[in-house]
């Protein structure tokens, strides 16, 4: 059986902050921290966390997000998909910081639009 290996994900934090800046998402990236799994047994590419209210209260309000990419299938991946992917990831975090968007909101009709623009400035 192969353990969940866990890593910080320092280059897509480099890639989230550009693609932040560049989309003027204003989502306040220090609170969010960027993980690589290895092992993972889910199906997604990547994901997004929010912590809970009790971790909050014991870690307090640094962190309150966690984008976690799974590492066999997103390293593989051409910079424009990984684009694709972390905007998608983005868009989940308001702007307020609290709780998560789900699918239902209107800027996910428009990512591919707008990751194809980022594409162009970024890779």
């Amino acid at each position: 059986m192969q353990v969940l290996k866990l890593e910080k994900a320092e280059d897509v934090k480099k890639l989230a902050l550009r693609i932040n800046k560049e989309a003027n998402m204003g989502i306040d990236l220090n609170k969010v921290v960027f993980l690589r799994s290895r092992n993972s047994k889910t199906s997604a590419i990547a994901r997004t966390l929010t912590l809970p209210p009790q971790w909050r209260y014991v870690l307090g309000d640094n962190v309150l997000y966690i984008i976690e990419v799974v590492s066999e299938k997103y390293d593989k991946l051409e910079c424009s998909d990984k684009i694709f992917v972390i905007t998608h990831e983005l868009m989940h975090i308001p702007r307020t910081m609290k709780g998560l968007r789900n699918h239902n909101y209107k800027g996910f009709k428009q990512i591919r639009k707008i990751s194809k623009e980022l594409a162009k400035v970024l890779c």
